[in-house]
């Protein structure tokens, strides 16, 4: 079916219906286009987007409610109690650590395994097959 290329109106076969571009690098030209990018040496980039002032403040009312908002919110913060979250964060801690000593002492096996665990084991593995190939001779 021919169609004309959405980017450099080109004729070309269309494979499918759906199919809007004569080759992969017009999609990707008519993406940048459409999405705002611009060549710079070697690549592209996404161009800033131009604010234009007219002299007025550029706030908007929907702007002024999100401002007044975040100013609610920053005043609740400064009613949090900071003692009280370091104190919280303390008794966290010191739960952990607890909860980490009562495991060693009484379910050490139930620990994930570490480097210093793993290299023991390889050394006792190690021993055990020198044994055997001591006896074996």
């Amino acid at each position: 079916m021919k169609k004309n290329c959405k980017h450099c109106n080109e004729i070309f076969n269309a494979r499918r219906r759906n199919h809007l571009y004569c080759s992969p690098s017009c999609k990707t030209l008519a993406s940048y286009k459409r999405n705002n990018y611009k060549y710079a040496p070697g690549h592209y980039q996404k161009r800033p987007i131009a604010i234009k002032e007219t002299g007025t403040a550029l706030t908007t009312k929907k702007t002024e409610t999100a401002i007044t908002e975040l100013e609610k919110k920053i005043k609740k913060i400064d009613n949090v109690n900071m003692p009280s979250i370091s104190n919280a964060a303390l008794g966290t801690m010191a739960a952990e650590v607890a909860i980490s000593g009562v495991k060693r002492l009484f379910a050490p096996n139930t620990l994930p395994a570490t480097k210093e665990d793993i290299e023991s084991l390889k050394n006792e593995i190690n021993a055990i097959k020198a044994l055997i190939q001591r006896k074996a001779h």
